[in-house]
């Protein structure tokens, strides 16, 4: 159980796709849809790039399903996104600290991540935990 009440966070597999895309589809019109030019993807389209995230990927779930994810590849923190109805319960604290766990158990030197200029918001919350 996390940190953020009533909430899993467990490795995520090829069955959680749908949900995966879905989180992150409506996470991404949030915060990055006034950055993305007017080009705004569909689900099956998030669809399609979830599939690549496997195996190094978390999967947060309430029992009215998924509200959050985070994946890696080897030393690179890809993507955290959380519904917008979650930010501010620590969820995204959670399962940051979870992906760092993972990502230096993997055995990579060094961490890293990149952030799109302009998402001020999601700036803020990684300088917050250490992220520069």
């Amino acid at each position: 159980m996390s940190a953020a009440a009533g909430i899993t966070i467990r490795r995520a597999s090829a069955g959680d796709i749908p949900a995966l895309a879905r989180v992150w589809h409506e996470s991404w019109l949030e915060s990055h849809g006034a950055l993305s030019f007017g080009v705004h993807p569909d689900v099956a389209d998030f669809e399609r790039r979830t599939a690549k995230l496997l195996p190094g990927c978390l999967i947060a779930e309430k029992a009215t399903g998924a509200c959050g994810f985070t994946a890696w590849e080897g030393g690179e923190l890809y993507l955290l996104f959380v519904l917008p109805v979650a930010y501010g319960t620590g969820l995204g604290e959670e399962l940051l600290a979870r992906a760092e766990v993972e990502m230096a158990a993997g055995g990579p030197n060094e961490i890293f991540l990149l952030c799109r200029a302009g998402n001020d918001r999601a700036r803020r919350f990684y300088e917050k935990h250490g992220w520069r």
